[in-house]
């Protein structure tokens, strides 16, 4: 604006104007200052972008018991237990006497060979249910010809009563998946403690795409204890009770026929009782080998003992490279006539 105009111009209006002629003159400068101070300032963290360091933590359910007695041994302190990791020793970093809430999955043989029993399981597989905590959660799988999920996780116990009403029997047995689909889709994502109960004669019909080993090394990486309620004897003892019915019978050829499938269905109970074993005491869980069905009660609520009973161990092995290789693990007590069982290995991942 021509100094004329300025002249002409209201006081009041001078001043505003000079005022803005100010303004602008040195917002140019105060953008240079806050630019400059800006770099000066380190940047404001970004939410997603939060740097953690994850650690390799190996978590052991371990359960010590009095060689003599067979008693559950309560008492013991972090100092009285090694861990070792293929032979090294290794440094305990938490310990605990149970209270860390488990994630159990009932497995249960719904076959033809189980379709008599199903009632009764029911009312046992309730008891055992009752008998855990009330913050631990369960999770109900079936397997016949197809293995089914019938109750995803709760701890609600008249779901899981629901649940265990609905159970219904089929012809083969699809054994190997079902464990094998126990360990990947239910338990794998799982943190803490974690166990597999499944009722069952462990004889797989053969038409699922899962062999036993495949089935074997998922309940290893998915580092879950399988307890194993095997109804090996029961039906062995069924089976000699007809092998020598048919040999009173005499050696006619339908009594040699008869006589040589009963032999041959033996062999198959003795190699699952075998095998049963195995995946029992390698993940660090127990087989029972109830003779009647009435102990079928006993074997579960030894189960239901034996994880409240049980201390918790992790550690951080001095090998933290996660590179899939076995590395085996084994526990030992410094108290004298202590046995301990916990899993044989892991798959660090």
């Amino acid at each position: 604006m021509p100094p004329a105009v300025i002249k002409m111009c209201n006081p009041a209006f001078r001043v505003f104007f000079l005022s803005l002629v100010c303004l602008l003159a040195t917002a140019p400068l105060a953008a240079q200052t806050r630019d400059k101070q800006d770099k000066q300032r380190p940047p404001e963290p970004d939410p997603g972008s939060t740097i953690s360091i994850d650690t390799l933590e190996v978590l052991l359910p371990v359960t010590v018991r009095d060689r003599t007695s067979g008693q559950f041994v309560t008492d013991l302190k972090a100092d009285d237990f090694l861990v070792y990791e293929d032979g090294q020793p290794q440094p305990i970093s938490s310990f605990a006497l149970k209270r860390l809430p488990v994630h159990v999955v009932l497995l249960v043989d719904t076959s033809s060979s189980a379709a008599h029993e199903l009632e009764s399981f029911r009312t046992v597989a309730y008891n055992f249910i009752s008998q855990l905590d009330p913050a631990d959660q369960i999770s109900l799988i079936s397997f016949h010809d197809k293995v089914e999920l019938i109750q995803d996780w709760t701890a609600n116990r008249l779901l899981l009563k629901r649940a265990l009403n609905r159970l219904q029997s089929g012809m083969f047995t699809r054994f190997n998946e079902a464990l094998w689909l126990a360990a990947n889709e239910q338990l794998d994502k799982i943190k803490g403690r974690k166990a597999i109960i499944v009722l069952t004669d462990g004889i797989d019909s053969g038409f699922g795409r899962i062999t036993n080993e495949r089935a074997f090394r998922a309940l290893q990486e998915a580092e879950v204890a399988t307890y194993v309620v095997s109804k090996t004897r029961l039906d062995a003892n069924k089976e000699r009770e007809d092998l020598e019915f048919y040999q009173r019978e005499g050696n006619n050829s339908l009594n040699k026929i008869r006589l040589d499938g009963i032999k041959l269905h033996l062999k198959t109970l003795s190699e699952s009782e075998q095998n049963l074993t195995h995946i029992a005491e390698e993940t660090g869980g127990r087989i029972f080998l109830p003779e009647q069905f009435d102990d079928l009660g006993a074997a579960y609520q030894q189960v239901a003992e034996e994880l409240r009973s049980q201390y918790v161990i992790f550690y951080s092995p001095t090998r933290a490279e996660r590179d899939g290789k076995y590395r085996a693990i084994r526990v030992k007590v410094k108290r004298p006539n202590c046995q301990t069982a916990t899993r044989f290995g892991y798959y660090p991942k």
